[in-house]
């Protein structure tokens, strides 16, 4: 396995694998197709989308983090292939974040889920993310019912 940055060939694997997994638990909102539908421009503003390839160059995972409009940087797309679940790939593009984050000197990055998601809350807890109040205004998703936020470079 191997991480690599964004490239637009992997461009429709990001936004399968994204769509897959809020179709399998819960329903696409406005705000998904949003984001989805606007990947080259976060990564005009210095985003970036990680991707763990498996050694056949096929994405296994990724994980996107981008500027918000607030100024504060967040986790905004994070999402496995069903078969990949548990190998590690998610960890692994979820680690490329936050040293991405770190090598831009951010102060911290933020990430909004739902507790049905657990494995991604268990991850967020591992990595050191600490549970904040989901401000609704802030995170437009229905589904939003937990947020994090990790201080990077203490």
């Amino acid at each position: 396995m191997k991480i690599v940055p964004y490239d637009s060939k992997y461009k429709e694997d990001f936004i399968e694998m994204n769509k897959a997994w809020i179709e399998d638990m819960f329903a696409l909102e406005d705000e998904d197709l949003r984001e989805m539908g606007n990947i080259e421009p976060c990564i005009e503003k210095g985003g970036q989308i990680f991707f763990a390839l498996d050694d056949a160059g096929q994405a296994m995972a990724c994980c996107m983090i981008a500027p918000r409009e607030d100024g504060d940087w967040e986790i905004m797309k994070f999402a496995a292939r069903g078969m990949y679940t548990g190998t590690g790939a998610g960890s692994a593009c979820l680690k490329a974040c936050i040293d991405y984050a770190k090598e831009l000197d951010l102060e911290k990055i933020i990430i909004v889920s739902n507790r049905r998601c657990t494995h991604a809350v268990h991850l967020y807890r591992k990595f050191g993310f600490t549970e904040i109040p989901v401000d609704k205004e802030k995170f437009p998703f229905e589904r939003a019912d937990i947020a994090f936020e990790l201080y990077l470079n203490k």
